[in-house]
């Protein structure tokens, strides 16, 4: 399975393995819940997924690689103790808590998620001594004497044998109390990934073009690429690029330490940066590109990677415009549930007829013949609420559950409450709220309709130079799996969204026949 497959498994194992019946008590009784063991070569996810899962599910987290543990670490160190059996009193070995364990209580205390992930990565890889107890745990839920609390599900990763010399084989015994899954790099879901996370169009381009780049890594080869590396290289081309740093060829084998793979994408970027320069997406968005003589002509006639450097382009600059948007609907969103929530009382200057208008304005003076209680009350709700919005926040970012888009947006809206809250204690009036919701999504409106127009200059410009060829169905297809995009091209052009799927039908149905043929 590929690791999108296995992250809908986890979330099903997670609800399944929480879920309890009217009586409180586990549907599934520990003992029956086996815990997930994910086999898979290094660099495909498997550890982003756990963090992915948990903000999704709304748990807590707790990470170990088992490689840096040893026996006394997990069980937890021997004390002395006085002890009757019997009638007599002998010293008996006892331990004090694991330090695993101790970690998903201090989690649970910090956090308040009774219910979570404990995700032990490398567990194929612990020490001769550590392996007898990491069974134990991996069948019983314990670690010496102190037991995982329930509500907590155990997730561990390994690598297979052909990957790491360090590796122990499971035997039949343990496999039979696992789920096992075998995860496999798949180019396909992770470009999904990568598009969402807006990765260099350097990088998307050329695995669209070499595929088999992707992931590179043959048992016995010393070379290797893995999807972490590509990303990892995407980040900081990104930087360099924003902050004017040239970009040498060295950086490429830094990251992507097979050599060949190496060359071919150093060689691809100085197309990238050749065509950025020259072509100017910016203004084929916007719809007034001007075609210089010598591009117009030469474009056609380009050898089909520079063409895709192209079309990435383009596709980038849209989805950059199509992640604007989301965050920008996001924090629309956000206000206005915030706002909804208080139940503020409406501004005597909004809306309605001259006669509504006076009794509105009678009544408000009504409220505030009343003192500044009535404002006073108001704002200590706003700031009640807005302290347990940053408290709960708070928590997600140490747990790491906190992403860096959220944590921006947070701020922007902490920002405008309290700016509307001033305003409402200054003016006694609530107006501020109500104007502040209708301003966001005027933003939001407009930045929905700058993606529309966008996206049709670009599907125009790319149909106008290479025709109604692949360039356009690698266009289209980007697009589409973004989601943000997606939703706005099927809404706001249609006509577009039509030949979307008219021209991927069309080549789904005939890549479908070529490997009819080919088989």
């Amino acid at each position: 399975m590929n690791i999108q497959e296995a992250k809908e498994e986890i979330e099903k194992a997670v609800k399944a393995y929480t879920a309890r019946t009217e009586a409180g008590t586990l549907k599934i009784p520990l003992q029956r819940q086996r815990p997930v063991l994910l086999i898979g070569p290094p660099g495909i996810g498997k550890t982003a997924i756990m963090e992915q899962i948990a903000r999704d599910c709304s748990i807590g987290l707790v990470a170990y690689t088992m490689t840096h543990h040893t026996r006394q670490s997990a069980i937890g160190l021997p004390v002395l103790e006085q002890r009757k059996f019997d009638g007599t009193e002998y010293t008996v070995t006892s331990y004090t808590m694991s330090e695993i364990i101790a970690s998903v209580y201090e989690q649970m205390e910090k956090s308040g998620c009774r219910e979570g992930i404990l995700f032990l990565d490398e567990i194929n890889c612990v020490s001769e001594t550590l392996m007898p107890a990491m069974l134990q745990f991996l069948q019983y839920k314990t670690f010496g004497s102190h037991r995982l609390p329930e509500g907590w599900v155990i997730v561990a990763a390994g690598n297979p044998p052909a990957y790491n010399r360090s590796v122990r084989e499971f035997d039949t015994v343990t496999l039979d109390r696992v789920r096992r899954m075998t995860v496999e790099p798949d180019l396909k879901v992770w470009k999904e990934y990568a598009i969402e996370r807006r990765l260099h169009p350097a990088v998307l381009s050329f695995l669209e073009l070499r595929p088999e780049r992707f992931y590179v890594m043959e048992p016995g080869h010393t070379g290797f690429v893995t999807g972490r590396a590509w990303e990892d290289l995407s980040e900081i081309l990104l930087a360099m690029e924003e902050l004017g740093l040239g970009v040498e060829e060295t950086l490429f084998g830094q990251y992507l330490q097979d050599e060949e793979t190496a060359l071919e994408f150093s060689f691809y970027y100085r197309i990238y940066e050749r065509w950025k320069i020259k072509l100017k997406p910016e203004k084929i968005l916007e719809g007034d590109w001007e075609e210089p003589g010598e591009t117009a002509s030469e474009l056609p006639s380009l050898a089909f990677d520079e063409r895709l450097c192209i079309v990435w382009l383009l596709l980038q600059s849209i989805l950059d415009l199509g992640a604007r948007l989301g965050e920008q609907q996001k924090l629309s969103e956000s206000l206005q549930f915030f706002v909804e929530g208080l139940n503020l009382p409406e501004s005597p200057g909004a809306g309605g007829d001259s006669k509504g208008q006076d009794v509105k304005e009678k009544n408000a003076k009504e409220e505030n013949s009343k003192g500044t209680v009535r404002t006073g009350n108001w704002e200590k709700l706003i700031q009640e609420r807005l302290a347990s919005r940053q408290k709960g926040l708070a928590v997600r970012k140490e747990n790491g559950l906190l992403s860096v888009e959220e944590e921006e947006r947070e701020q922007k809206l902490s920002g405008m409450i309290r700016a509307c809250a001033e305003d409402m204690r200054l003016k006694n009036d609530s107006g501020c709220f109500a104007e502040k919701s209708r301003e966001e999504a005027e933003k939001t409106k407009e930045q929905r309709q700058k993606l529309a127009s966008a996206m049709e200059h670009a599907a125009s410009f790319i149909h106008r130079t290479f025709g109604n060829r692949q360039e356009l169905i690698v266009f289209l297809t980007g697009l589409t799996e973004h989601p943000v995009c997606r939703e706005v091209l099927k809404k706001e052009v249609p006509r577009l969204w039509s030949e979307t799927e008219q021209l991927l039908n069309a080549d789904s149905r005939e890549e479908e026949l070529r490997k009819k043929l080919q088989g």
